[in-house]
């Protein structure tokens, strides 16, 4: 059977059980009537001031978690079921249900709802007339039977809400009532605690008091519920503010990897290079015992270092000689480039700083801006070395890559004057015992290292989009 099919059938059986739930509630109506054909005029005001307090629990009900729901809408009916008779009890839970019907998806669904409470109400009411006519306590003084009388009727209320709305859902969407109890049972029993709890108390002082004392009752619970509410919908929009705001990071730090890879069209060194450069600044972070948030931001500096060169031009890239002075000045602009597309970033401003400086040079004949010792920061000191080890060990155009012994004793040279001792040392232990691929960073690419700070970032709550289909793309070029 296809699955419209199914619904649709669904549907039909869905209304002919509302509407049988309905006739039920109709006949159990006329039946409270008949068996108790006067109702005081104290009933019935009590009812109504009842209604009018389920109602307005009902419109302050707050969703506090999945399938909790903060709301005094049943205490009311409970009262009703007490202390007016099953008739007044039927019509306040019928006006609660009712009023809740306009959120309902479907006008069959609402009908039901009402239905039920209705039922329940009525079901709960009989119960507590026959407790009252067997255990013959006074509705006008607080008695031990009356409480337990209540809790008794306050449990066969919402055991039969439940199960009616257990038989709904089975019909409706396919679901078991045994399966249904079973997910529910924890919610079930913690409203049947809260009804109880505060029914008894609320029904201890209405039994002497009446009526009015309820309402007063009512008006701190209502505004200590209108409160909570409050404080619910702004979680709500602070939790929906960040989640945009984690949104809009993604898609930009998602578009700045995305960069890098599209520059690796132009200059297939540059996804490789940065690739290498993250792989090796973050095993230096972690070998000095860094915080997470610094590993997580020389890794991501690593992988987007060069960013920045995708302004240069093709001819300067891919050059096999030595650049001219016009063309270094490209090159040297690259750092400041990429830290800007960076900078309009808030969550990255640190990642910027990185970048920008990591051309800088400890004798200050670094780029761009010619800065010296304690002015670098040191995590753009510890890419420094990260970058220019894996630039000497790499295949260039213009020359052949360097053995990691070669290109370690040119570091070692570099040590004091340009580039930090320190972290070349680091750098020296991390490569110890590693094997060649490691060692040239062909162990690794862009989209393994982009992953794997994606995953790490995710973790503490700054995700990363999701660029592989980009790089899909590119691979799947022809080659020109």
């Amino acid at each position: 059977m296809r699955r419209d099919e199914l619904t649709s059938r669904r549907t039909v059986r869905f209304r002919i059980v509302a509407g049988l739930l309905s006739a039920a509630a109709a006949a159990a109506f006329v039946y409270a009537v008949t068996v108790r054909a006067t109702v005081s005029q104290a009933y019935i005001r009590d009812a109504v001031i009842l209604a009018i307090l389920g109602v307005i629990a009902e419109e302050m009900a707050v969703w506090v978690a999945e399938k909790v729901t903060m709301t005094a809408a049943n205490l009311p009916i409970l009262l009703a079921v007490m202390f007016t008779g099953r008739v007044p009890a039927m019509c306040v839970a019928a006006v609660v249900g009712a009023w809740g019907a306009w959120r309902e998806s479907t006008r069959t669904v609402a009908v039901y709802n009402t239905a039920n409470l209705a039922v329940s109400a009525f079901i709960a009411a009989t119960a507590f007339g026959a407790l009252e006519r067997s255990l013959a306590f006074p509705l006008t003084r607080v008695s031990p039977w009356l409480l337990i009388s209540g809790v008794v009727c306050g449990a066969i209320y919402e055991s039969a809400d439940m199960t009616l709305a257990g038989i709904g859902v089975g019909v409706k969407y396919g679901r078991s009532l045994g399966s249904f109890w079973r997910d529910e049972m924890r919610p079930f029993l913690q409203s049947l605690a809260v009804l109880t709890g505060v029914g008894m108390v609320v029904a201890a002082l209405y039994a002497p008091a009446g009526v009015v004392v309820v309402v007063l009752l009512f008006v701190p619970l209502f505004a200590s519920q209108y409160m909570f509410k409050l404080l619910v919908r702004e979680r709500e929009h602070l939790s929906k503010q960040r989640e945009l705001s984690d949104q809009y990071l993604e898609m930009n730090i998602g578009l700045a990897a995305a960069m890098v890879v599209l520059l690796d069209s132009k200059d297939e060194y540059t996804a490789s290079h940065s690739a290498g450069v993250a792989m090796y600044c973050r095993d230096m972070a972690e070998s000095l015992g860094l915080p997470d948030t610094d590993i997580d931001a020389l890794h991501l500096a690593g992988l987007l270092h060069d960013l920045g060169k995708v302004g240069t031009p093709d001819a300067v890239l891919q050059k096999d000689s030595a650049l001219t002075e016009e063309e270094w000045v490209y090159i040297r602009q690259h750092p400041e480039k990429g830290a800007e597309v960076l900078s309009h970033l808030a969550a990255y401003q640190g990642i910027a700083d990185i970048v920008r400086f990591h051309h800088e040079r400890l004798d200050g004949s670094g780029y761009p801006d010619g800065v010296t010792g304690d002015k670098i920061p040191e995590l753009s000191k510890m890419l420094a070395v990260a970058d220019t080890y894996h630039a000497m060990t790499s295949d260039r155009p213009y020359r052949a890559a360097r053995s990691s012994f070669e290109a370690f004793g040119e570091l070692r040279a570099l040590a004091g004057v340009s580039l930090d001792g320190k972290y070349v040392e680091v750098l020296a232990q991390v490569l110890r015992d590693k094997d060649l691929a490691y060692r040239d960073g062909s162990s690794t690419d862009f989209m393994r290292e982009y992953e794997r700070g994606r995953i790490n970032l995710r973790l503490r709550g700054a995700p990363l989009a999701d660029i592989s289909g980009v790089r899909a793309v590119q691979e799947d070029q022809p080659a020109s």
